[in-house]
């Protein structure tokens, strides 16, 4: 008896330790997988992938169908895209998955492991992409597969669709538009009914300005959203995600436009990110002032709704009028904001590039009188350390609808403690391809091996 009683104290222990395992719960992440960590598939035919997980139902594990999508990308690394800014569609030159390619699916769409081998698995090759947690541990598995001949339907979901001719993307959770002549700049902001919101236009419009004065006042240089020439380009559409490229060049002086720089913003079924783009025409050391603003400006459809950032967590009601609270905000750096209420929900966080030398403050001014509702972003400082050229920092907006206090956190996560994937192959673990590629020419710099 003695002998049991300690492997049944293990035994005991093991079987509480796996109930106790936390269930993965990462639903607002986009999972991108490098098609360096898809060696086994590296010159397959795109069209015979197919993703899915495993569900358990009535006792016995299932295969689902999820959607994903393949981004392709050139050998220098830049994107191909798959419609022109007419949406004409555009067809792809390669048909093969190649090293520099991505594979994108929602972290909420895998499912449980059904170990390996497994006969539920009938395509000629698969992979399994375990998915982790890092904050929890848990994980959650979904399968690549190959098929050489009669690959079986795709999932029908489509969490995302584009409309050129209006310059608009929408998923269940929102849908933001752009401006037609202006499409670095946007303008509309909804979340529809169906999501939980008010089902109307929040935005009065993106703004974007740099002041800078110099040699005692005698030169100024006022530039804003306005002074930049852009139009849309490409797009490539999915069932994921969207990627809209947008050319852009800006009025230097005297009608004289800068070079042009190509921008891409992606939009997931729960957020999207756009750069925002800086061009320093001088050596700023020199300067006596010097600001630069980035703000979203709502609209009246707003006025009701709450205001939140990380350094006013109790939250302010916008009612277009400035309150002795909203005056004596703290307006030091901060690293997200979130405004909410019946309408909907809208949060932004702002990271910046690298080498990007200025400081994060807050933006905030809700008068209606002035034209700025919740008129809300970051008062950059430090311009006086920026050298001559191009800044980029990235805007992330997500939609938190229904929020509360706390509730940034899981957006936060997707940044600060990104899933991480390992990739098994007949049961070996497949080390990712060594490659390196030269600078993309446009502004898009996360594709890093």
């Amino acid at each position: 008896m003695k002998k049991i009683i300690p492997f049944t104290i293990i035994y005991l222990s093991l079987v509480t330790n796996v109930h106790a395992m936390p269930a993965f719960d990462r639903n607002v992440d986009p999972v991108t997988i490098h098609g360096t960590q898809l060696s086994p598939f590296i010159g397959t035919d795109i069209s015979s992938l197919r993703l899915y997980k495993v569900v358990n139902k009535r006792g016995k594990q299932v295969l689902e169908p999820i959607p994903f999508q393949i981004n392709e990308r050139n050998k220098h690394g830049d994107r191909i895209f798959n419609f022109d800014g007419e949406g004409h569609f555009l067809p792809l030159k390669r048909t093969t998955l190649a090293q520099q390619d991505e594979l994108v699916f929602m972290a909420k769409d895998a499912g449980i492991s059904m170990g390996i081998p497994n006969p539920l698995l009938r395509g000629d090759k698969f992979i399994e992409i375990i998915l982790t947690d890092p904050l929890t541990g848990s994980h959650a598995y979904a399968y690549l597969v190959f098929f050489q001949r009669n690959a079986p339907p795709l999932s029908p979901v489509r969490y995302i669709h584009f409309e050129p001719g209006t310059d608009r993307v929408s998923t269940d959770l929102y849908t933001v538009g752009f401006l037609k002549k202006e499409p670095l700049e946007y303008n509309y902001f909804l979340v529809p009914k169906s999501a939980g919101g008010g089902g109307i236009n929040l935005f009065s419009g993106f703004r974007m300005s740099i002041d800078i004065s110099a040699f005692w006042g005698k030169l100024r240089i006022h530039r804003d959203e306005h002074d930049f020439k852009s139009r849309l380009v490409d797009y490539i559409l999915g069932p994921i995600m969207v990627i809209r490229r947008v050319k852009n060049s800006m009025n230097v002086m005297l009608g004289i436009q800068s070079p042009s720089i190509l921008s891409d913003s992606s939009f997931y079924p729960d957020y999207f990110e756009f750069p925002s783009i800086v061009n320093i025409p001088m050596n700023l050391s020199i300067l006596s002032n010097g600001k630069l603003l980035t703000t979203t400006n709502f609209n009246k459809n707003a006025v009701g709704m709450v205001f939140y950032n990380s350094n006013n967590p109790q939250g302010l009601k916008i009612t277009g009028k400035m309150s002795y609270a909203q005056k004596h905000l703290n307006m030091g750096p901060y690293d997200w904001a979130v405004i909410a209420g019946p309408q909907g929900a809208w949060m932004n966080r702002v990271v910046l590039g690298k080498d990007v030398p200025f400081t994060k403050n807050l933006y905030f001014v809700d008068d209606e009188r002035k034209g700025e509702i919740a008129d809300t972003g970051y008062n950059f400082g430090n311009l006086i350390k920026a050298h001559q050229g191009v800044y980029t920092f990235t805007s992330y907006i997500y939609v938190p609808v229904g929020y509360k206090p706390g509730d940034e956190r899981a957006w936060l996560n997707i940044i600060d403690y990104p899933i991480t994937t390992m990739i098994y192959y007949q049961g070996k673990l497949v080390e990712p391809i060594k490659v390196e590629l030269k600078k993309s020419k446009h502004m898009e710099d996360k594709y890093v091996f």
